[in-house]
């Protein structure tokens, strides 16, 4: 299953927007954050291909069918061999 949706919220001002994590579709996104975040001023469910997650967000795919929470790193490849800065 891919978790393609990226829920953000904001608890305080609209501007300052919070990852929450990744889910299969809005609708669970929107019943995860009714649960666990009940003092949501504002939800934004996007696709994780029309939003830029800051760099080193480790990726938390929820689902809710299982009550599992799956954590991806988004590191560049090159961080893993220690290759990032070389010059070719």
């Amino acid at each position: 299953m891919e978790y393609l949706f990226v829920m953000i919220i904001s608890v305080t001002e609209i501007d300052e927007w919070k990852y929450v994590g990744n889910f299969s579709n809005c609708k669970v996104a929107q019943l995860y954050v009714s649960l666990h975040h009940p003092d949501t001023k504002a939800t934004r469910c996007l696709l994780q291909d029309y939003i830029k997650l800051p760099e080193g967000t480790v990726i938390k795919s929820i689902d809710m069918t299982n009550n599992t929470i799956r954590y991806r790193d988004t590191h560049k490849p090159c961080k893993m061999t220690r290759s990032c800065n070389i010059d070719a």
